[in-house]
């Protein structure tokens, strides 16, 4: 099932900070701009806006539905803001609220009800949260060290919290009862999941699982390239998050499902409506929807002109490094189809780098982005003695001087502000607001606009004032921005040239289970090997040249495509460990080794059946012991040579096969043949055919969190971009944020010893 859009609500003037949804058919959201507005359903692909909640004199930034009591038969809706001030709603009268509850000193940033409608908890930007219930404060919860950015009610009644402390903690009767401990950053959404699960998702990038049973994170999903802020669940138990990489994320059994592009920054928001469809808001103003039914898309006018956004919205050159626009291909690069959906590829057009995505449905490219360069200035600044792009002032304190805030490009945003704090003796507090005031004031423009994103630094609105609040400002949440590590020696990196051999096993003990499934065939059975044949087999020494004759492994290769498929696994186990040590699989006559290990395994049929959406357990062993043989092919020059030459079909088998994959060590062996690929492609191929591999291996890298294939993969994309400067170039917009964030949060520290070494040869 694929979203795509349904509806946008337009209304707002400001931010979309809040959503919740009632049903299928009513939106409540809230803004910058101080209201909040109620969507009511109109028609299949259509909203109206029913009612402004005028309440607030702040920022209103978020917002919660409270189930029906007895007192409010139909329910209540709960906002909060800058003003520190929590408005209650009857849906029956809205020309003001309810009641409003007072007691926190900031402003409150997040608001969740338990599912009897008689508890509210708010969370606030004082470090604590509060309970309350039936309109008045039970509980306040302290002990977090910095914001409450989230909050949940759990089905047991329990409280959660996520703070920017990067600890969520569980209270039980206003008495901390438990921490989970794991993210790396300000924890920012808490989602509730069945059977006792929940959803957390934070600035480190990522969304995790966890239960309440254990206080060991269940799963991770890595596939944002920036801060998540957001998250919400279908009702067929799918997660969906936002965040600042301008994308909803689709997550199902820990997988990456679906990626929706937005022509907006910031996905502040995200909701899932009763029916299964998926709302969001973002900093442009708009409420999207997006349905997956094709009765409710939205009308083939309104999906150009949404299409037309994505393509308009601009993408600064500066988080992509130095492209050599000399490399790119033209628009004629269009005229060919892609290799997968969600493909994006960069092309030169005169003198702009645009950016395009291959739409399967449609069987075309679609325009999402265009390249530009970043708002700075033309001269270099002095600080200090040295040079920079930038030098802010900041103004500290009423009647003293302002202090100086130097920034280059190519710095950390966030290292940067902790440097001017330091430097100053500022309490670090104040981190991500300095952070943010460099990212608005450095970023690129929307095109079309005519102005840049944030008004003059030294005169405008925008300047920092540390203890003045984020509402007065108008600074937004932070984010990472195109900041990458590089560390010394960069220039010199070296990808791995030699084929990634899988040689290891006990061959032994693969001839005992397989002598043990040929006796249970009986004697007169065409597939049962014969005892002259098994002997052979036992006989094996890989410790040295393999003495193998072709009538034996005829025998073999017969048990792997004819017995029943429990039972083929070892005979292929022991066909990926011979064609790691002799040509004999793929020079023999008769039927093709390509071709006969995708019979024996499915390996064609299975991956590339883009209907099935799973596998037993048994088809990824076969999966896995298909994928290792192809790979060990590479250990001979004949090998290599037949494999390239079925590229195009192996490449299609693994488009997309990490989706469906969950055994680990599938997932290894499919992205070691991906990495083998790509180091025959440094050998044997030209540009075009490294940026096809290097796509999908992009798509892959974006959706694991597999320790041993975020390893292959990242290395995808050194040996392709050292070889060939197109795939170069196009890894800047295919992976490199994600490079950047498993440099520091890869899942071993070879993923992050290798990701910063790739990394850094990007940015050169």
């Amino acid at each position: 099932m694929t979203f795509k859009l349904s509806a946008e609500l337009h209304g707002h003037m400001s931010d979309v900070r809040g959503l919740v949804a009632q049903g299928g058919d009513i939106l409540v959201s809230v803004s910058r701009d101080k209201t909040g507005r109620i969507w009511k359903r109109a028609g299949p692909n259509d909203f109206i806006e029913d009612s402004v909640l005028l309440g607030h004199t702040g920022y209103v930034n978020s917002v919660t539905a409270i189930p029906p009591t007895a007192e409010y038969p139909s329910g209540l809706v709960a906002t909060g803001g800058g003003d520190k001030i929590i408005c209650l709603w009857d849906p029956t009268d809205l020309a003001q609220p309810t009641s409003k509850l007072a007691g926190h000193t900031d402003n409150v940033c997040a608001l969740a009800a338990s599912s009897d409608g008689r508890v509210l908890v708010s969370g606030s930007w004082d470090k604590t949260a509060k309970v309350w219930i039936d309109g008045v404060c039970k509980y306040t919860l302290g002990g977090h060290q910095h914001a409450v950015w989230c909050v949940l009610v759990m089905e047991d009644g329990s409280v959660l919290t996520g703070s920017a402390d990067k600890i969520i903690r569980r209270w039980e009767g206003g008495e901390l009862k438990g921490t989970f401990e794991g993210h790396t950053d300000c924890v920012r959404a808490l989602a509730l999941l069945p059977g006792g699960r929940f959803a957390s998702a934070a600035n480190d990038g990522s969304v995790r699982v966890w239960s309440l049973g254990s206080a060991k994170c269940q799963a991770e999903l890595y596939g944002h390239t920036s801060f998540v802020y957001s998250l919400s669940v279908l009702p067929d138990g799918a997660i969906v998050s936002g965040g600042e990489d301008r994308s909803v994320r689709v997550w199902r059994d820990n997988e990456l499902s679906q990626i929706i592009l937005l022509p907006s920054t910031s996905v502040w928001t995200v909701a899932a409506l009763g029916n299964g469809d998926i709302a969001c808001g973002t900093s442009d103003g708009v409420v999207r929807v997006f349905s997956a039914e094709k009765a409710r898309l939205a009308a083939p006018d309104t999906l150009a002109t949404f299409e037309q956004a994505n393509a308009s919205f601009a993408v600064s050159k500066k988080t992509m490094g130095d492209i050599d626009t000399s490399k790119l291909p033209g628009p004629e690069r269009l005229e060919q189809p892609g290799s997968k959906d969600q493909q994006v590829i960069m092309v030169k057009s005169g003198l702009a780098v645009e950016a395009y995505q291959w739409d399967q449905g449609k069987q075309s490219w679609a325009k999402v982005g265009e390249v530009v360069d970043a708002v700075g200035q033309s001269q270099k600044q002095v600080f200090g003695g040295k040079e920079y792009d930038y030098v802010f002032d900041v103004d500290i304190q009423e009647g003293m001087p302002p202090l100086k805030l130097p920034f280059n490009v190519t710095e950390n945003p966030y290292g940067a502000a902790q440097k001017f704090l330091e430097r100053n003796g500022i309490n670090l507090d104040h981190l991500d607001t300095v952070a943010n005031f460099i990212i608005k004031n450095t970023d690129g423009v929307q095109l079309g606009s005519g102005e840049s994103v944030s008004a003059d630094p030294f005169t405008g609105g925008n300047r920092y004032v540390p203890g003045q609040s984020a509402g007065s400002a108008g600074i937004p949440d932070p984010f990472t921005g195109g900041s990458r590590y590089v560390p010394e020696g960069a220039a010199a990196y070296e990808p791995p040239s030699e084929y990634v051999i899988n040689s290891q096993g006990n061959a032994a003990g693969i001839i005992k289970k397989l002598a043990e499934f040929n006796a249970a065939i009986t004697g007169d059975d065409a597939n049962r090997l014969g005892d002259e044949q098994m002997q052979a087999l036992q006989k094996l020494d890989f410790s040295g040249p393999l003495m193998l004759t072709e009538d034996v492994y005829s025998a073999l290769l017969r048990s792997a495509m004819q017995w029943p498929k429990d039972k083929r696994f070892p005979s292929l186990d022991l066909l990926r460990l011979i064609t790691a040590a002799s040509p004999l699989p793929v020079t023999r006559s008769g039927r093709g080794f390509v071709e006969c290990i995708g019979e024996a395994t499915e390996f064609f049929d299975l991956l590339g059946d883009e209907g099935r959406k799973g596998l037993t357990k048994q088809e990824e062993v076969n999966l896995m012991m298909g994928a290792r043989a192809l790979a060990n092919a590479f250990a001979t020059p004949a090998g290599a040579d037949l494999v390239w030459k079925s590229r195009k079909q192996v490449l299609g088998a693994l488009d997309g096969s990490w989706i469906k994959a969950v055994n680990p060590n599938l997932l290894t062996a499919l992205s070691n043949l991906y990495l083998n690929l790509a180091i025959a492609a440094s050998k044997k191929g030209d540009d075009d055919e490294g940026l096809n591999i290097l796509s999908a291996a992009s798509q892959f890298l974006s959706c694991t969190s597999n320790a041993d294939a975020q390893l292959r993969l990242v290395n995808v994309f050194g040996v392709l971009s050292h070889k060939f400067q197109l795939c170069k170039d196009s890894a800047r917009v295919l992976g490199d944020e994600t490079i950047v964030i498993l440099g520091f949060q890869g899942k071993s520290d070879a993923v992050k010893r290798a990701a910063k070494d790739v990394g850094a040869f990007l940015s050169t």
